[in-house]
Parts: structure tokens; C-alpha cells; sequence
């Protein structure tokens, strides 16, 4: 069997499971090291059998609606390859976004911080576009710590870890901000029922559901931003696309000082909020 022959099987195969049929050909080319130009030319060639073998499993594991990204163990993200496992979610296109308007929001130099940095693809960017930078990275979970360790490690970005909840260890240390970035979970519980099998099943819930509706880490940072952030720093949130109206009231009803904006992406959802912090 060809490598042509072979991706039309198995992309029939994923179909009939309603799985993502282009895993496949990431799936191919990963396994090789491939680019897509490489299997264009060689969608002919005999695919020698330990290969196969290979890609077979990887099949399977499509089947089953294990995501590409987990099977490969990385993902790509602002032009840079990163290792992901289930402890982590996926970076999706979307976040490439949130980085690139803190980027241009954030100074070269002083201190930021990310807030739930998962896989650490937000924090390792940030620092590898700006590296002035101090930048810390947060998260609740330390098997996502470690994660980002590897990420930071692989991209040689200095990048000072700290284990806690939203702001708090922040507050602690006395360590204060010049900028804020944070992709935190954000969706309710009451969507699950909307939500995409191999996100359900594989990525880490802790990262995906917030209480009170998806709005509880948020009303935390809220909360907690007089205590960290310098007098004007700027303040970037990815945020859930239905939620932008009822976070700039929930940051209003806090701080009626700051004025929120809510940006879209370029699918036209609205998944960013931003605003410069300004102390009364």
C-alpha cells in the first residue's frame, strides 16, 4: 500500500467515528518528519511495513478520538513546536492571537506574569519575543508545571515557575506586575453537553470548566488586581466568545475606573479582553 492509499483509508475510517479527518495526514507526516510538499512527492511510494505499523496505531488511537496533537506529543503554536500531553490542553490558533495583542501591549522590559500557563505556551512565547523580560508562569496543576518546564527547557527561555492559585502566590511573594496574560478555564459546566468527544474525553478538565457559568477565575484575578498590578500595565484575558459583555460588568462592578475592551479574532468571535490597569 502507497502512503496516498493508506491516508484515504484512514481518513474514511476516522469519518465513520465523526473524528477530524486532516489528523491524518499531521499524523503521517509527524511519524516521518515529513512536510506537507514531502508527502505530496512521495504519495506513491510503498509504505515500508514498521511504518505502517506505526501509523496503524496512530489510527486507532484517531478512532477513539485520542487528539493528534496527544498522539505526536506536540503542537504547534506562534511558529514554534511545543510538547503537550493530557495534562495540558492543545494551544489553539485562537491563543496566537491573545499573545500577539499582549505583545504589543506589554513594555520590553519589566516584569509579567501568565496566569494558568498549562503547557507554557503563552509564558515560553512571551519571553522568547521579549527577552527583557522577567516573565513568571502560574498554575494550579504541577503536572502542567512540569510540562511547561520541558517547553521553557526546549525554547531556552528563563522563565521563573510558581505552583498556586490565580494571583495569590503572586500576592505572597510581594512580586508585582507590569504586565498580566491569562488563557484560564472558562467554560460551564452546562456545555459539556456542545462540546467536541476528544475534548470530553482526553483533555484535562481543570483547564477547560470554571464555576459560577465559567466566570469564577476570572472574578478572581478581578479581585485580587490591586494587590499585583503596577499603575499602567495592561491586562490581556482570552476569554470564551459569548462572555464579553458580562466580564467587562464583572470588571466594572469591581474597579468602574478601568475601562475593558473586547477584541475579536479573525473568525470575528469576540475572545479578547483587555484594559490597562490604573490605580484611583
Amino acid at each position: 500500500m502507497n502512503y496516498k492509499s493508506w491516508i484515504e483509508h484512514a481518513k474514511s475510517q476516522v469519518a465513520q467515528q465523526a473524528g477530524d479527518v486532516q489528523s491524518v495526514q499531521w499524523l503521517v507526516m509527524d511519524v516521518l518528519g515529513w512536510s506537507r510538499m514531502d508527502l505530496i512527492l512521495n504519495e506513491s511510494t510503498t509504505i515500508p511495513t514498521h511504518i505502517e505499523e506505526k501509523l496503524n496505531i496512530g489510527l486507532n488511537q484517531l478512532m477513539n478520538h485520542v487528539p493528534v496533537q496527544y498522539i505526536v506529543g506536540h503542537a504547534a503554536f506562534y511558529g514554534r513546536s511545543f510538547k503537550v500531553n493530557e495534562n495540558v490542553l492543545i494551544p489553539r490558533p485562537e491563543t496566537e492571537e491573545v499573545v500577539a495583542h499582549f505583545l504589543k501591549e506589554v513594555p520590553t522590559s519589566g516584569t509579567v506574569a501568565d496566569i494558568g500557563t498549562g503547557s507554557g505556551v503563552l509564558a515560553v512565547t512571551i519571553k522568547a519575543e521579549k527577552p527583557q523580560l522577567q516573565v513568571y508562569a502560574s498554575d494550579i496543576s504541577t503536572k502542567a508545571i512540569d510540562v511547561a518546564k520541558d517547553n521553557a527547557k526546549s525554547h531556552h527561555t528563563a522563565i521563573q515557575f510558581i505552583v498556586g492559585e490565580g494571583l495569590k502566590p503572586y500576592i505572597e511573594a510581594g512580586i508585582m506586575l507590569d504586565g498580566l496574560i491569562s488563557n484560564p478555564p472558562y467554560i460551564s459546566d452546562n456545555e459539556r453537553d456542545v462540546m467536541d468527544t476528544s475534548v470530553i474525553q482526553y483533555e484535562p478538565h481543570i483547564a477547560l470548566f470554571a464555576e459560577n457559568n465559567g466566570y469564577a477565575v476570572y472574578e478572581q484575578i478581578f479581585q485580587d488586581l490591586p494587590k499585583v498590578m503596577r499603575h499602567g500595565a495592561p491586562v490581556v484575558l482570552e476569554i470564551g466568545y459569548q462572555q464579553g459583555d458580562d466580564l467587562k460588568q464583572l470588571l466594572f462592578t469591581y474597579h468602574p475606573h478601568i475601562t475593558a475592551h473586547v477584541h475579536q479574532d479573525i473568525n470575528k468571535n469576540e475572545r479578547i479582553l483587555s484594559f490597562t490597569w490604573f490605580k484611583q
